[in-house]
């Protein structure tokens, strides 16, 4: 042991002398009992000292309004069009949601009424813009000779395809930046995500429980609240799951933006995805060979069960889903131990993996 590790050593052992937390304390026990075993990690690290660096690396800080570049010509124009291609991608989703969430469907076809018709005009219109941005963009980095980041430039050609996804595009030449309103240039980590989603929480709540009233009216009251107001309802009940849909695919689609693990994202809010994916689903004319109805409530059932889970995740994102437990404080005290005992047996998995392979590397080194 050299002296810098005698020295850390010293300054670690007054730390617990001064430490008075039992958590932290029953901590530092748990992983001294396992000192023994793990003693060939400690050797390994002397030549891979990475395996000493086991402070977080999570970047939870909020880092929006950054001052962006303007040295190339390509930056300059990003930051010309930053905003209006969030606006007109979030017109492109509003057009999308009513598109999708308002057609008809029979033996002949897709069938949309005449303003929804427009709409599709309109959108294809716009789609031009995009298909002429692109052109702009591939001109200014080839001429300026401007390299564009892959994590960028993937993003920027799926817009074609999807549209809308020109709301979460990242600065080409700085691909951990996006720009979002109000925030404007914004470094993608983990502060900025939470910071959203705390934000988008409380109001996604308020949109999901709107599918409730929905379902109901649907399914019991149709004939009775139609005669009441006197009006086409299907169109109003589809008007209001069009904007349910819109608020997720919104969230969705800035969220996973801003993460760098997009498919880890992807994976723990596949609820999410679901919800966004069920109309494009129905949409497509090969599905006309199930009964429209029954697909239909297979839509709408998955929609209830996907919006009551969603609901449920962001009551837990504001904690608020802790305070309406405290009348049963043990149970979610289980709950959360359990997840902890998981993590540990999951470490301590690890560990010993790095165990075995300490041993292995020693024994190459002795032949």
């Amino acid at each position: 042991m050299n002296q810098q590790q005698k020295d850390r050593k010293a300054s670690l052992l007054a730390a617990i002398d001064r430490c008075e937390n039992p958590y932290v304390l029953a901590q530092v026990a748990t992983l001294l009992k396992r000192e023994g075993m793990l003693q060939p990690i400690g050797e390994l690290a002397t030549a891979f000292p990475m395996l000493l660096q086991l402070e977080s690396t999570r970047d939870l800080s909020l880092q929006t309004r950054l001052k962006s570049e303007n040295v190339t010509r390509l930056s300059r124009y990003q930051n010309l069009t930053a905003a209006p291609l969030f606006l007109i991608s979030l017109l492109m989703l509003l057009i999308t949601a009513a598109i999708l969430n308002n057609f008809s469907v029979d033996e002949a076809g897709v069938h949309l009424n005449p303003f929804l018709s427009k709409l599709a005009q309109v959108y294809g219109v716009i789609w031009l813009l995009y298909l002429v941005d692109l052109l702009l963009v591939l001109y200014l980095s080839f001429r300026f000779k401007t390299k564009i980041a892959g994590a960028a430039f993937i993003p920027k050609l799926l817009s074609l395809v999807f549209p809308p996804l020109g709301m979460s595009l990242r600065h080409y030449t700085k691909p951990d930046k996006t720009w979002l309103p109000v925030y404007h240039w914004s470094l993608c980590n983990e502060g900025l995500l939470q910071h959203l989603k705390e934000k988008f929480s409380v109001p996604m709540i308020v949109v999901a429980l709107l599918i409730l009233p929905v379902l109901i009216i649907e399914w019991q009251f149709y004939e009775e609240v139609e005669a009441f107001l006197k009006t086409d309802l299907s169109f109003v009940l589809d008007m209001v799951q069009g904007f349910i849909w819109l608020a997720f695919a919104l969230e969705f689609m800035l969220l996973v933006s801003i993460t760098n693990d997009k498919f880890g994202y992807v994976k723990k809010n596949w609820i999410d995805l679901l919800i966004i994916v069920l109309p494009f689903i129905s949409f497509v004319r090969t599905l006309r060979i199930f009964k429209v109805a029954r697909l239909t409530h297979l839509a709408r059932g998955y929609k209830l069960r996907a919006l009551v889970m969603k609901a449920r995740q962001g009551l837990i994102v504001t904690s608020f889903f802790f305070r309406l437990l405290t009348i049963k404080p043990d149970f979610q005290l289980k709950k959360l131990k359990k997840k902890l005992d998981q993590n540990q047996a999951e470490r301590e998995r690890i560990e010993e993996e790095l165990v075995r392979f300490a041993r292995w590397i020693k024994q190459k080194n002795q032949r």
